[in-house]
């Protein structure tokens, strides 16, 4: 079995976190067919996936973000709010993926990138 690349690696999870992310299930590089993905989040860990390609073979690989929790910018948290409220897909300027939110009661969401690990709060009102 065949290794994927840490290029090849790295473009996988991008598409995962971005544009492919959205509408599909990124494809494997080597064969065209839709990679398999194993997500796990333990309590206290940080973001992990198993990735694997069960149409070439092609040994899987395990990533894991190791990044350590960053903040936002201002700049950046009053973009993210403006694209919250027109209800559009927030994109991370600094990696192209998809920004995931959680909601609050309070009228404040905290807005994280999976893949460069920032983070941070803003109030919505």
């Amino acid at each position: 079995m065949a290794e994927f690349s840490p290029e090849e690696q790295d473009e996988i999870i991008r598409d995962y976190f971005g544009p492919s992310g959205a509408e599909e299930t990124p494809r494997c590089p080597r064969c065209g067919d839709l990679l398999q993905f194993d997500v796990r989040h333990a309590s206290g860990t940080h973001f992990q996936m198993q990735v694997s390609c069960s149409d070439c073979h092609t040994t899987d690989f395990h990533w894991e973000q190791t990044e350590p929790e960053q903040p936002w910018k201002p700049l950046h948290l009053n973009y993210f709010v403006e694209r919250y409220r027109l209800n559009e897909r927030i994109r991370c300027p600094i990696d192209d993926c998809y920004i995931s939110f959680f909601e609050f009661s309070d009228e404040v969401v905290e807005f994280r990138c999976p893949y460069c690990n920032r983070r941070g709060k803003a109030s919505v009102s």
